[in-house]
């Protein structure tokens, strides 16, 4: 069993408008109650492939469907290969700067500091002319950096490299994945 789409939605809440508070909450539970990927992260990533679809579908006028689905597909890729590799860089890279490896708090930063990535997935997705407000995606970073500092123990000096290196790190591997997986997409076109 998993999280329900109620609880989903109240956490997507907590965590866009209420970061400190939410992290604050997220630190007083040692390990998530079940599978964070599984009952959060892909419940909101399949909102995003279906936003996509529909968005590229209806785009056309010819309804190729065939095009739609592979682009959908691409978000889906795009973000389970982002999650997995953060996860592992973020879980690394904590040891690297003299805090305690700790791969639960790994795995809670990147499923819920990409929120706002999802969301702002789900808009564009739906309405492709509206591609500005990927920059609202942007947010993540600061719930990452929030989180971190709540969850991960840290000696003080080392956190702002820590939380600097691996919010960079994570944001080249968003960058590179999403530029080869479109460029994959128009070869196979």
């Amino acid at each position: 069993m998993g999280i329900s789409v109620l609880e989903n939605l109240q956490i997507v809440r907590s965590v866009i408008f209420k970061p400190k508070e939410f992290w604050n909450e997220q630190k007083q539970h040692k390990s998530p109650k079940k599978n964070l990927f599984f009952s959060y992260f892909v419940p909101l990533l399949a909102v995003v492939a279906i936003a996509v679809f529909l968005g590229e579908f209806l785009k056309n006028n010819n309804y190729y469907a065939d095009f739609a689905l592979l682009k959908s597909l691409r978000e889906i890729l795009l973000f389970t290969l982002q999650y997995f590799i953060s996860v592992f860089f973020t879980y690394h890279l904590m040891k690297t700067f003299g805090g305690v490896k700790n791969k639960s708090s790994a795995r809670r930063l990147v499923a819920f500091s990409l929120t706002p990535f999802l969301l702002v997935s789900i808009i564009t997705g739906l309405f492709q002319f509206l591609y500005v407000v990927d920059a609202l995606g942007l947010y993540s970073f600061y719930i990452f950096w929030v989180g971190a500092k709540e969850l991960l123990d840290f000696p003080e000096r080392k956190f702002e490299k820590y939380a600097l290196i691996t919010i960079l790190v994570n944001f080249f591997i968003f960058s590179f994945l999403s530029v080869s997986l479109s460029k994959l997409l128009t070869a196979y076109l």
